[in-house]
């Protein structure tokens, strides 16, 4: 069975040091609003429903806990749920904890929280205090509140405010599910757009500023990511690699997932590094029931089980999964030397598990958006060879699980014909919108990923009915010591692929750039190859970029519609060779297919 990224998940049991019985840990917490009666709070070790918590108004509430979980050397760590309401007159302002030296470190802005505390082994109920405080302000009159604080928090930098006072209120987005989209002020229709937003105190524009988010649609249509290691700056993708060097011993991902320095010239040009996610929101900045797709196979196909993200701090993330009583957080296996190598790409890293993470960064992930908002900076794009041009355009192939729509001036086309001379003729897909799993060759106008960006789509428009000759390639490592069981072994006697040195579909196998320019003896990841069988071409195939004139009928592109059109329509229809044939003309209906519909349709232009 396929493996891929997300064994990440629950881990099915195959990291049998999780497995291990540890002793009986003490944690003890104290939660206190501050001032007393300006509010309620409450902690927990479990996510709570906010209608259900028995809030506690005391100045402090102290909870003691004990649980058996898995331990190794290391300090282990547990999850606190905080959770704090303020009372009429009141606003919430903000989370502190105490520190060794008896000072306050502010950790969270938002009421309801979470936070992963480091604690010491122990056997008896003498477990160290940690010490929260929930702030409330009075409410002055400009305050702040969130229309969703599930999605979104906010704050003020000065609560008690009056007239002639200057307020700067500020909106933090959810990062995973949370869009800021304005301020209401006193639930007027406009929306104010700035964010930080700066003004003085007037009776005019006083009172309350709600803070609109909406949410991206993590847990219904997904949203799509690189997702990157705190410490090693490195993108986490699938394998697709034979590499079997790394042993379950090691517990390690086994091939089934990767880790590629985001600075690689080729990372934001790999379908493998883009990553769908989908999850419910748990209110406190995290996800549960997460399932990840990577080149179209889900985690939660692979394993019948989900994970959790949880939030350490603003950007950073936990991701842990559990299965037989064992329970594993992903981290970069950055201490590991043993490193497995990809085509195109060299040198690759593997992740691991670990049963519960310490402070090195190795356990800590960024999700950095790949949309239209974030477009600049998180781009997935094409990487065509220099080589591969003519008349100042760049040509390459591409094959994904995902849909995505074409930027930059990018045009997309399938291969709907080879012709008489033997060259092939392409068919640009006009909205450029590609559908998931349609194999194109792409026209780009740059050498570099950032200047040929394909944004993804989170859902799928409907796939192209038309005859396409291109054959796409996604092949992901499925434990079998034979590679030609799970990829295309190159054939020349039956394929034809997009040379990197000419423009042109040639009768040799691209080249290897990462292992010195060795050919490849299967088709490329993510790539096209044209399928040939039973067909009399040349070892090297021209490609017609001819699209015709755009006069509806006029298949032969001699500039009018007549009687020859007609007979040149009747002739494909039958399968019969014709010397031109113009298929974007003579697709009068545009559904991808020339029939009698459209032999009628011209017909009739001919003769009105």
């Amino acid at each position: 069975m396929k493996r891929i990224l997300a064994t990440l998940l629950t881990l099915v049991g195959t990291f049998t040091m999780l497995h291990a019985i540890g002793p009986t840990f003490f944690y003890k917490y104290s939660v206190e609003p501050v001032p007393v009666g300006a509010g309620l709070v409450y902690v927990a070790d479990e996510d709570m429903d906010v209608e259900n918590i028995p809030w506690k108004s005391s100045w402090y509430r102290t909870v003691t806990f004990s649980k058996k979980i898995q331990v190794q050397q290391e300090a282990t760590t547990v999850t606190s749920f905080l959770y704090a309401k303020p009372l009429d007159g009141y606003i919430f302002s903000h989370w502190t904890k105490k520190n060794n030296n008896g000072s306050e470190t502010v950790f969270s802005y938002t009421a309801n929280t979470t936070d992963l505390v480091t604690v010491t082994t122990t056997t008896d109920a003498t477990a160290k205090l940690t010490e929260y405080k929930a702030y409330f302000v009075e409410k002055g009159l400009v305050y702040p509140e969130s229309s969703d604080e599930s999605i979104g928090s906010v704050t003020i930098d000065n609560p008690s405010n009056k007239i002639g006072d200057r307020v700067t209120l500020t909106a933090f987005p959810d990062h995973l599910n949370g869009k800021f989209l304005g301020w209401r002020r006193n639930n007027s229709s406009q929306l104010i757009n700035a964010n930080p937003y700066n003004f003085k105190v007037t009776n005019s524009n006083k009172g309350t500023y709600t803070a609109v988010f909406e949410e991206r649609g993590i847990k219904t249509n997904g949203i799509y990511i690189y997702l990157e290691n705190v410490r090693s700056g490195k993108y986490l993708g699938v394998t697709g690699t034979s590499e079997d060097s790394i042993t379950e011993e090691q517990r390690n991902f086994y091939n089934s997932m990767m880790l590629v320095d985001k600075n690689h010239r080729k990372s934001h040009s790999l379908p493998s590094l883009v990553l769908k996610v989908k999850g419910t929101p748990t209110g406190t900045g995290g996800l549960r029931s997460v399932d990840i797709q990577g080149q179209g196979v889900s985690t939660y196909d692979i394993s019948n089980l989900k994970f959790r993200v949880e939030k350490y701090d603003t950007l950073d993330y936990y991701i842990y999964g559990s299965a037989q009583g064992a329970t594993g957080y992903l981290k970069d296996n950055a201490d590991n030397t043993t490193y497995g190598e990809m085509e195109l790409i060299g040198t690759i890293r593997y992740p691991n598990l670990y049963n519960r993470p310490n402070e090195s960064t190795s356990y800590r992930w960024r999700f950095h958006h790949i949309d239209e908002e974030h477009l600049n900076d998180n781009y997935f794009g094409a990487l065509p060879s220099p080589n591969t041009t003519k008349n100042g355009k760049y040509y390459t192939t591409m094959y994904t699980a995902f849909p995505y729509q074409c930027m930059d001036q990018v045009k997309a086309y399938i291969v709907d014909q080879i012709l008489d001379d033997g060259s092939i003729h392409m068919v640009e897909i006009s909205d450029g919108i590609v559908p998931a799993y349609t194999a194109v060759i792409l026209e780009c106008t740059s050498t570099e990923a950032i200047g040929n960006r394909l944004l993804p789509l989170v859902t799928d428009p409907e796939p192209l009915t038309s005859t396409n000759l291109l054959k796409g390639e996604i092949w992901l490592h499925n434990g079998e010591e034979d590679e030609s069981t799970y990829r295309t072994r190159f054939d020349p006697s039956t394929m034809r692929v997009l040379s990197d040195d000419k423009f042109a579909f040639v009768a040799v196998n691209n080249k290897d750039d990462a292992h010195d320019n060795v050919t490849l003896e299967y088709i490329a990841n993510n790539t096209c190859y044209l399928d040939i069988t039973g067909k009399d071409v040349p070892e090297e195939m021209e490609i017609s970029t001819t699209s015709g004139n755009g006069l509806k009928g006029d298949v032969n592109n001699d500039g009018i519609v007549d009687i020859v059109d007609v007979l040149t329509t009747v002739n494909v229809i039958v399968k019969k060779k014709v010397s031109v044939f113009i298929f974007e003309n003579g697709d009068i209906n545009k559904d991808g297919i020339i029939d009698v519909v459209d032999l009628m349709e011209i017909v009739y232009i001919t003769l009105h």
